[in-house]
């Protein structure tokens, strides 16, 4: 089974692997920014 799942398994391409981590950017900025309306944080700008 193992050598099943690795022979369907594709490294990802570099543009997908882009998507990904801007997905991710856009996750952690919205998770700052919920943080900070929670603990009533402001921000400086």
């Amino acid at each position: 089974m193992t050598r099943q799942i690795a022979d369907g398994f594709q490294n990802p391409r570099l543009i997908e692997l882009e998507a990904r981590v801007r997905g991710l950017e856009t996750q952690v900025a919205h998770l700052t920014e919920l943080v900070k309306a929670l603990s009533g944080e402001r921000d400086p700008t």
